[in-house]
């Protein structure tokens, strides 16, 4: 490719006007100023003027399309930042849409979405005071271990001590597990809510 600011400009005005002029040119041809306002033809245009606008005119010199400068490092991460954000917003509004469809398919009215949450609270609440029945009477026991008179025997000492830490540690496992199964009711008491909630979004649309 000749480049016309190494010619001469009557050579450079002459090949212009052969190849505006000329019907046998068919090809287009790309130009662009660079930053020193130099402009720059051909295919290595781009190259020459780095990350500026290219117009790209036809044999008459007529503009076909300009092509924008290339985006910087900044741009492009941000263009993928919201694409992935709308698609985890595509997501995320399928995954509500499916579960709107299936709160309907359990739950045809609201007065069943109350059933199925007294229902299953009831239950939890009697485990719950049945595992603190069970507290109450391990930490009675532990209270009667420890009264017990500490025997000289250094076998039967020891034995009474194993027993006394087996009772607390018992004691502990049913604290944790009543405090777990709490958390688990106040869940189910939140997930619940919830579910009514979006079935009467639901049913009011």
């Amino acid at each position: 490719m000749i480049k016309l600011e190494n010619i001469p400009v009557k050579m450079a005005v002459i090949l212009l006007s052969f190849i505006l002029f000329n019907p046998v040119v068919t090809f287009a041809i790309s130009k662009c100023q660079d930053a020193s306002g130099k402009w720059h033809y051909g295919d290595n245009a781009a190259a020459s003027c780095g990350d500026t606008t290219i117009t790209v005119i036809d044999k008459r010199g007529r503009k076909v399309e300009e092509i924008g400068p290339p985006m910087t490092e900044e741009e492009r991460l941000a263009i993928e930042a919201e694409e992935q954000r709308l698609e985890q917003e595509a997501k995320l509004e399928a995954k509500r849409d499916a579960e709107k469809k299936r709160i309907l398919t359990i739950y045809p009215r609201e007065e069943s979405i109350i059933r199925a949450r007294d229902s299953r609270l009831t239950s939890m609440d009697k485990n719950i005071m049945l595992q603190e029945e069970l507290l109450d009477g391990m930490r009675l026991e532990l209270k009667k271990i420890e009264a017990r008179e500490v025997p000289q025997d250094k076998k039967a000492k020891a034995k009474l001590e194993k027993l006394k830490k087996t009772q607390k540690e018992n004691i502990d496992q049913y604290y944790q597990s009543i405090t777990r199964l709490r958390r688990e009711r106040e869940k189910t008491l939140e997930k619940y809510e919830r579910v009514l909630m979006e079935f009467r979004e639901l049913t009011a649309e």
